[in-house]
């Protein structure tokens, strides 16, 4: 299952030079020229200082050691002057391998380079099939080149392509989305070589990329300051990475080997959790299983599987890393744990690293109990015999939903990325994972937590979120939660059309993916005729319609005026009591109908001595004001395009149908008139984002291993 991204997706697909200017354009503002100094002083420690020293011409930057780098020219390097060979890049190549091998070797004398390694790399794929043109590596037992041990990343261009070349650009992103992809960093550092030999440094931080000139190559201009400059750049590179390679868990530079927590503080202070510092922390399977990281800047993910040692013994965990703004999952977490929220997984402990800066991403690590497979996955080995516990299993997450919006009186918390990546089942026991999403409002004064709504997991996200109606609440996640079982459901008894499948994995826009809900949506027949479901249990198709009619009460209320009214109108006809009568109703028609259902029992008992559970708590998120009930179809949020449809074709329908009738689906005016409504909505919206130049982000090839977020800009 796809997911929608933080911000922007990179479309990585087949390395073509459509591709990389595809990515050189979808970052276009977010690569800026700066100068030397500035991108050093982004790098911290004491890079600048360095420089100094370097421009001075002391200590290992000494003229004499320079030019015993550069030698005369004849021995090693092909001549750069005179006439240009017809393979200009090929001779930029020459001159750059020559160049490296003789600063390593001039660097074995004070061993400064035995944690970094050059690979003339333009010849040998990488693991995803790339081949740039050179890669500096950390080294060391184990080690071999690859994006997850690069630390920088050489592309070459000829004397046809300035530095601001697209295709040059898009090279150079690609690459650090790769080096990132399984690693998570701080940092990422590129050179080019383009126009000339000029050489420049690209610094790429978790906010944008930086480039600055640093030179031109040795033998590719009579200006020997120039090339003196490169050089000179090129050893302090050598001198100040292995002290901080960017890499965030490693242990002296070294993505392999075993740390601790207070090896990825990189010189900030660390608040934490609890204790880590005595835990030895080894990360399994050599990359992340899943994430967030398909994407250059903003909030990222990493998932890892790890080994962590401490006084207590060995144990096998969940480690997360991740970038955010202003949402601290580790807050969510203290928060649910306060509430003493059911069916959540145990955090063994956390580190949270401060932003460094104004407008900067603060970083933090989780450890967490392993919490079983995706509900999907359990699903789907689950004997027919046992589908029973489907039931229980939605029970729980239902359950864990419902307590943590419901809070202490004073505080609550909404997930808000309910997906089928975040359902786990362990030991047949219920885990809601992933609060990375989450938000802990205040009860009385509802928290205004952005000015973009739209957060979740695509395939999965409610009709209001998906048109980004400004408050969400609980009713959105248990929207979300009957998705996945609907979609659980339709996998494994039903059959998806070819068409429809970009409707699950992310491909489809925000248009058709509204589109494709409504017609399915539109009334309980439509719901199972389109799922097909021959063979699934009576049990679970029971608890699909049952969910259905609490999710979407439309004898009450309209798909219109959910989609329209700011705040949603279910909330008022929410009742929890009716949720565990479903899930009684299902129970009631299983084949083993005198089985202990556990999780049924504990919600059953906390809806009972909880009565403000029926009072479902809103995060305020105001994008627009409320309009005035003479406004109709000038409500901005409704994000559909209908155009095909013939507006003289549409009668007018005061009335709306009887529940009988829109159950079976036999008023066609009204479905006509609930379109039309659409297309007025539709056309200020579009209106309204022509205005403010608002774009849908949509998912990754990759995206699907984990769920994630969209764009949102502080308010």
């Amino acid at each position: 299952v796809a997911t929608t991204p933080f911000g922007h997706s990179a479309p990585l697909k087949k390395p073509t030079p459509s591709a990389y200017k595809e990515l050189s354009e979808l970052y276009t503002g977010s690569v800026t020229a700066d100068n030397l100094l500035s991108i050093l002083s982004q790098l911290g420690g004491d890079w600048s200082a360095e420089w100094q020293k370097a421009l001075k011409g002391e200590d290992i930057f000494a003229e004499d050691n320079i030019q015993s780098i550069i030698g005369d020219g004849s021995r090693t390097y092909t001549a750069g002057q005179g006439a240009r060979p017809s393979n200009i890049e090929k001779l930029y190549q020459d001159i750059l391998h020559a160049l490296m091998q003789d600063i390593q070797r001039f660097l074995r004398v004070p061993g400064v380079y035995q944690k970094l390694q050059w690979t003339d790399s333009h010849a040998t794929p990488t693991e995803d099939g790339r081949k740039p043109d050179g890669l500096i590596h950390v080294c060391g037992p184990g080690v071999t080149p690859s994006w997850r041990s690069a630390v920088v990343v050489f592309e070459l261009k000829s004397d046809n392509h300035k530095q601001s070349d697209p295709v040059l650009w898009g090279q150079l992103l690609w690459s650090f989305i790769s080096m990132a992809k399984n690693q998570p960093r701080r940092f990422t550092l590129g050179l080019s070589v383009s126009k000339k030999g000029e050489l420049y440094v690209y610094l790429c931080t978790t906010e944008k990329v930086r480039y600055a000139n640093i030179g031109v190559l040795p033998y590719c201009t009579e200006n020997i300051i120039q090339a003196t400059t490169a050089v000179r750049f090129l050893l302090l590179v050598y001198m100040q990475l292995p002290k901080d390679t960017g890499i965030l868990m490693h242990k002296d530079g070294n993505p392999s080997e075993t740390f601790r927590a207070q090896d990825i503080a990189y010189g900030r202070s660390i608040d934490s959790v609890s204790d880590l510092s005595d835990m030895d922390i080894t990360i399994l399977n050599d990359k992340a299983r899943c994430g967030r990281r398909e994407a250059l800047f903003g909030p990222r993910t990493w998932i890892f599987d790890a080994s962590v040692k401490s006084a207590t013994g060995t144990e096998n965990h969940i480690l997360k890393f991740h970038w955010h703004d202003d949402s601290s999952e580790v807050a969510v977490h203290a928060k649910v744990a306060e509430f003493g929220v059911p069916h959540t997984p145990q955090l063994v402990g956390a580190i949270a690293i401060p932003a460094r800066d104004e407008g900067s991403m603060a970083g933090e690590m989780l450890l967490l109990k392993d919490a079983g497979e995706d509900i999907y996955t359990f699903f789907n080995t689950l004997q027919s015999a046992n589908s029973h516990q489907m039931t229980e299993m939605f029970a729980g997450y239902f359950h864990a939903l419902l307590a943590a919006a419901t809070g202490d009186g004073r505080k609550f918390v909404l997930h808000r990325d309910v997906s089928a990546r975040n359902l786990l089942v362990k030991n047949m026991h219920p885990f809601l994972i992933d609060w990375g999403c989450g938000i802990v409002a205040d009860i009385d004064m509802p928290r205004v937590a952005s000015n973009y709504a739209k957060v979740g997991t695509a395939p999965f996200m409610g009709l209001r979120v998906l048109s980004e109606c400004p408050n969400r609440s609980l009713i959105d996640d248990l929207e979300s939660l009957f998705l996945v079982f609907a979609y659980c459901l339709w996998l494994r008894y039903g059959t998806i059309p070819a068409d429809d499948n970009k409707y699950w994995d992310g491909t489809a826009t925000t248009d058709e993916l509204i589109r494709f809900r409504i017609g399915w949506l539109l009334c309980e027949d439509s719901l199972i005729d389109q799922m097909k479901l021959n063979g699934c249990p009576e049990e679970l198709r029971n608890l699909a319609t049952a969910m259905y009619g609490l999710v979407y009460p439309l004898s009450k209320v309209s798909l219109y005026k959910i989609r329209k009214d700011v705040t949603d109108p279910r909330l008022a006809i929410f009742n929890a009591r009716e949720w565990v009568a479903a899930f009684d109703t299902a129970a009631a028609s299983s084949k083993s109908p005198y089985i202990t259902r556990i999780n049924l029992e504990l919600l059953r008992k906390y809806v009972e001595n909880t009565p403000e559970c029926n009072t479902p708590r809103v995060d305020t998120v105001l994008l627009q004001p409320a309009l005035n009930s003479g406004d109709k179809g000038k409500e901005p949020e409704v994000a559909i395009s209908l155009s095909s449809l013939q507006l003289d074709q549409i009668p007018e329908e005061p009335a709306s149908p009887s529940p009988l009738e829109r159950g079976k689906n036999t008023s066609q005016a009204y479905n006509l008139r609930s379109k039309k409504n659409d297309i007025e909505a539709a056309s200020a919206l579009s209106g309204l984002k022509a205005k403010r130049g608002d774009r849908d982000d949509q998912a990754g090839p990759d995206a699907g291993e984990s769920s994630t977020r969209s764009k949102r800009t502080r308010k």
